[in-house]
C-alpha cells in the first residue's frame, strides 16, 4: 500500500534520497520511503517520519535507532530536513568522498555507505558538470565582450571611412 504522503514526501525532498541525494532519474525509477525512526523502535507512518530514500540507503540504515550509549557517543543517523549535515560533513572536492566533522557525522557516513564508489563517482561527474556550466557562462561572457570590441572597432572604421571621404 502506497503511503497518503508520498508525492508530498517525494516533493519534499526534490524527488532525491534524503541521505545520499541520488535522485529518481539516475536511480531509474521511485525510491523507497524509509521510517527515520524505525517501526521497531516505537516510531510511526506519520509524515515527519518518513524520508524518502533510495534503496541501498534505507538497506544500509535498516531498523537502526540510537540507545542511550550510541547518543553519548555521537553514534546517530543525520535528519536530512532537522539536522545541519555541513556541521557533521565535508565534501573533499578533489577525491569526491564525504569526510567527517564530528563522531556523528562519521558514523552517519559509516553506516550509510555514503563513499561507496557510485556516489563518489556521481558526486565527481556532478562536480565536472558545474565546472563546465561555469566554463560555459565564462565562454559565454567573452563572445560577447568580443562582440562588443568588433561592434566598436566596425564603427571606429566607419567614422573613419567618413572622414577619408570628406578628404577627398
Amino acid at each position: 500500500m502506497q503511503h497518503p504522503d508520498l508525492d508530498k514526501i517525494r516533493q519534499l525532498y526534490n524527488f532525491a534520497c534524503g541521505y545520499c541525494h541520488t535522485s529518481e532519474i539516475a536511480a531509474g525509477g521511485e525510491l523507497t520511503l524509509d521510517h527515520f525512526q524505525p517501526r521497531s523502535a516505537g516510531g510511526g507512518d506519520e509524515f515527519d517520519n518518513q524520508v524518502y530514500a533510495c534503496f541501498r540507503c534505507n538497506l544500509n540504515k535498516h531498523d537502526f535507532w540510537p540507545t542511550e550509549q550510541d547518543l553519548a557517543a555521537g553514534h546517530r543517523i543525520l535528519h536530512p530536513l532537522r539536522d545541519d549535515a555541513s556541521q557533521h560533513i565535508t565534501l573533499n572536492q578533489q577525491t569526491g568522498r564525504l569526510e567527517p566533522l564530528t563522531e556523528t557525522g562519521r558514523f552517519h557516513i559509516n553506516l550509510l555507505r555514503l563513499n561507496r564508489s557510485q556516489l563518489i563517482r556521481s558526486r565527481i561527474a556532478l562536480q565536472f558538470e558545474e565546472l563546465l556550466k561555469e566554463k560555459y557562462l565564462l565562454l559565454e561572457q567573452q563572445v560577447n565582450e568580443l562582440e562588443r570590441t568588433l561592434n566598436a572597432q566596425q564603427r571606429y572604421i566607419e567614422i573613419l571611412t567618413e572622414q577619408i571621404r570628406s578628404v577627398k
